[in-house]
């Protein structure tokens, strides 16, 4: 069989910012995009575009794998690294018992922590229909304030007193474009370039970019079994002059972890004693039941709650919002006003209508439901892995692995085979030791049989460690 012929690719990083492995990793996306690198093409090798780009191979070898971190490109042992194809990404890996090179189809991915939306698809249908009947219609497309329309941010606080079991004016509410805009106002909000920003030892990746994007230093602080420890924050606060703290205190992504009822009240005091902002993510909260009491109705005058219904309903609705105490809100309607003006408010009528008719709490039932179904598939296949620190009420399972697995051979051992899975490593925020596991998310897959083939792939990985590291000698 003929070898495809290798690209000359020289990108041009010079004026990329950030490190140069991402520069480049960066540059291969676009031009994957842009299609000035088709799927199937052969990319250099790294010796030979570090040589090119007069950059070391150890530069190379880490933007190759951030991208194929990305799922742009996946590397054959013995022929190469080659761009994907994206329109493959979705469909499921044929049972050959090859690879996923030698197959050629996409990826079984247990990567993204997306919930399952074709049940509530007909609710979907109903409720744009619904809203395209509306005499407001017009009116509610028009420019509307920066907080968001009185009506919808009513229904806003409606959702959170059947989700959280959090009582709050619709006054006290603020809209934002999806749950990454709640995280990236708040955050604004209350640090400035150079400040300190607290975060769990293992966080979102997502809070990552916007620390990022706004100049923040992130210092990760310890959690055990159930999550973050109060005196850890407080000393890590004092030590470092952090003044904001971000975390998820229910279901944290991706350790699983919920704060007890003592933890929460005493992280609320630690936070009064030494002037400490919380920014508390609750997206995963409505999965919960019954609702544990939210950072924010414990010390309202402390914490800034951010949420979203991309979990809860459909992420399409991009439909974020924030609460947080009064003196503040001066200062988030500015934020709001220069970013994005006003939300997007076809998603956020929608995302009215289904709260006003009752079925969102339906939608939030049948997503619980499947949760305890795909968790108990899950835990029936990996039987033999130790899943007791990880809750069963969310959407993904947090796995430690035993000693003789090294979590970046799983993940790459997976991959080789169809599977995608997150290595801890990619929601570390520091430079420091990291966990040995691996998120594995559930609902990203529509079917069961899907996820059942791509954990029974994980499971034999790790069953079989010496057979998963020969595989790429």
């Amino acid at each position: 069989m003929n070898q495809p012929a290798t690209v000359r690719w020289q990108p041009a990083i010079a004026h990329r910012p950030g490190p140069l492995y991402r520069a480049i990793a960066a540059a291969l996306a676009e031009d994957i995009a842009n299609g000035t690198l088709p799927p199937g093409t052969r990319l250099p090798t790294h010796r030979d575009l570090a040589w090119d780009l007069k950059v070391t191979v150890g530069t190379i070898t880490r933007a190759y794998q951030e991208a194929e971190r990305q799922g742009l490109i996946g590397g054959e042992v013995g022929r190469g690294t080659f761009v994907r194809d994206p329109r493959r990404l979705t469909e499921p890996v044929a049972d050959t018992g090859g690879t996923l090179m030698e197959m050629n189809v996409g990826l079984i991915d247990l990567s993204v922590n997306a919930t399952a939306l074709w049940p509530d698809a007909g609710a979907l249908t109903a409720a744009t229909q619904a809203v395209a009947q509306r005499p407001d219609l017009v009116a509610l497309m028009s420019y509307q304030t920066p907080l968001g329309h009185p009506r919808l941010r009513a229904a806003i606080a409606d959702w959170l007193a059947d989700s959280a079991n959090m009582h709050v004016a619709p006054e006290q509410v603020l809209l934002a474009v999806g749950g990454q805009g709640a995280m990236l106002t708040a955050l604004s909000a209350v640090t400035r370039p150079g400040d300190t920003l607290l975060v769990e030892q293992l966080t979102y990746t997502g809070l990552r970019a916007v620390a990022l994007h706004l100049g923040l230093r992130l210092v990760p602080v310890a959690m055990d079994a159930h999550g973050l420890l109060p005196d850890a924050v407080e000393q890590a606060a004092r030590a470092h002059g952090a003044h904001a703290l971000y975390c998820m205190p229910t279901l944290q992504n991706p350790t699983t972890a919920t704060l007890s009822l003592d933890r929460r009240r005493a992280l609320v005091d630690v936070a009064r004693r030494i002037g400490l902002m919380i920014i508390e993510d609750d997206v995963y909260g409505f999965l919960k039941q019954p609702a544990p009491p939210t950072l924010y109705s414990l010390g309202p005058d402390v914490t800034l709650y951010i949420s979203s219904l991309s979990k809860s309903l459909f992420p399409g609705l991009r439909t974020g919002y924030v609460v947080g105490p009064r003196p503040l809100f001066d200062r988030l309607a500015t934020i709001l006003r220069a970013t994005v003006l006003a939300p997007a408010h076809l998603g956020v009528v929608v995302a009215a209508e289904l709260i006003d008719s009752g079925e969102a709490v339906r939608i939030a039932q049948r997503r619980r439901a499947l949760v305890a179904e795909r968790q108990a598939l899950a835990r029936s296949v990996l039987s033999g892995l130790d899943l007791t620190g990880s809750d069963h009420a969310v959407t993904h399972l947090w796995l430690p692995l035993p000693e003789n697995v090294r979590r970046e051979e799983l993940v790459r051992g997976a991959l080789e085979r169809g599977v995608k899975i997150t290595s801890a490593d990619g929601f570390s925020p520091g430079k420091g030791e990291v966990q040995n596991a691996v998120r594995i998310c559930l609902l990203g897959v529509d079917h069961a049989s899907q996820l059942e083939k791509g954990l029974s792939v994980v499971e034999s990985l790790i069953s079989n460690p010496v057979a998963t590291s020969a595989a790429w000698v």
